[in-house]
């Protein structure tokens, strides 16, 4: 059975959970992974193709602004609260745009950190033993 190609221009690693959540303008999400080239976040409110954000990463995250666009986004599923509300789980994929040297350079960095994070020692996944607090931020 042949296995089909990775699309993917880069690899993408995966934001551990304590550590990827965050806001969209000033709605909460979650970031589920990040690359060089973008993000991808879970989020419970629409956001439509092309528009411009900032994803703000928190301090254990390298405290960076990240100025991006949404690429795509795909409504995930869709729940009934006791209420009688209907909540729907959107997830979004968010390209970084007109980065500076200083913030490629840090998200390099970061992207180190994360994969040192997921391969222990012998190569082994790993995970942060104590997850910080701190969120991450986004505006659009």
């Amino acid at each position: 059975m042949r296995t089909k190609p990775d699309p993917r221009r880069v690899a993408r690693l995966t934001v551990p959970p304590a550590l990827g959540v965050g806001e969209l303008s000033h709605h909460r999400v979650h970031v589920l992974n990040l690359s060089p080239l973008g993000a991808r976040i879970a989020h419970g409110h629409l956001l439509h193709g092309e528009v411009v954000c900032y994803l703000d990463l928190p301090p254990a995250l390298g405290a960076l602004r990240l100025t991006g666009r949404v690429a795509w986004t795909w409504l995930r599923r869709t729940e009934h609260t006791l209420a009688g509300d209907r909540r729907s789980h959107y997830e979004s994929g968010i390209e970084f745009t007109n980065l500076s040297p200083d913030q490629q350079a840090a998200l390099k960095t970061l992207l180190a950190t994360l994969q040192g994070v997921q391969t222990g020692p012998g190569g082994t996944p790993g995970t942060p033993d104590t997850p910080p607090k701190e969120t991450a931020q986004s505006s659009g």
